[in-house]
């Protein structure tokens, strides 16, 4: 009595077990993935200036505090998005890269703090997809 396999009955099992390992592995990037993105949020959050004005409709340290990551999986893509809650995504850009400030002569220092976070999140990313 011989083991052997008829070729459909081996190419069925090839696939299943393909989709059953490229399942895992996407779980586990998926896992790994969602870790970056908590640590890119955290790492933003440090870098990010604190308010220190007397303006009442902007609490201390409100935009450090607004930082939050959303996981969007769809077709086999996993991307992680990192952005500040309310209002005050209006000025993610203007501390990152600097303005010009009122009196229209002089510009603020820039700030940078969400481009060292993301390429931070970049290397952690490629390491994580070397690592495989």
């Amino acid at each position: 009595m011989s083991n052997s396999i008829s070729p459909d009955k081996l190419v069925e099992t090839l696939i299943d077990y393909c989709k059953g390992f490229t399942e895992e592995i996407r779980e586990k990037v998926g896992d790994d993935i969602a870790e970056i993105g908590k640590e890119t949020v955290s790492e933003v959050r440090e870098l990010s200036p604190v308010y220190e004005g007397d303006n009442k409709n902007t609490p201390r340290g409100a935009y450090r505090r607004n930082w939050d990551y959303i996981i969007e999986k769809s077709r086999g893509t996993i991307n992680v998005i990192v952005h500040v809650k309310g209002k005050h995504y209006r000025l993610t850009h203007l501390l990152e890269h600097g303005h010009l400030n009122r009196d229209g002569t002089t510009r603020s220092k820039a700030i940078p703090h969400i481009s060292i976070a993301q390429e931070h999140a970049n290397k952690k990313a490629e390491k994580l997809l070397e690592d495989l």
